[in-house]
């Protein structure tokens, strides 16, 4: 999967499942995931098994920074860039 394809699923994930109202477009890979209020806490916890589905692998949860799930590039960039 390019890194397109996957910014894309992160973004369709968080607009089916955000208790906010937001249209794909106002959604961009810079938009504050938490901050903006799209996700909680624990939305966060069904995101890492989502993100597990993609990679294929577990993430440790030890591992995880918050700053990890600022937006979809720092997802990216944390869980699939250089990933085999």
């Amino acid at each position: 999967m390019t890194e397109t394809e996957t910014k894309a699923k992160l973004r369709e994930w968080i607009i089916k499942r955000s208790k906010k109202p937001v249209r794909g477009e106002e959604l961009t890979d810079e938009t504050p995931i938490v901050e903006s209020g799209l996700l909680s806490s624990l939305d966060i916890v069904e995101f890492v098994l989502y993100i597990e589905s993609l990679t294929g692998k577990e993430i440790d949860a030890e591992e995880l920074e918050p700053a990890a799930f600022t937006n979809t590039n720092a997802m990216y960039a944390t869980f699939f860039a250089g990933k085999p």
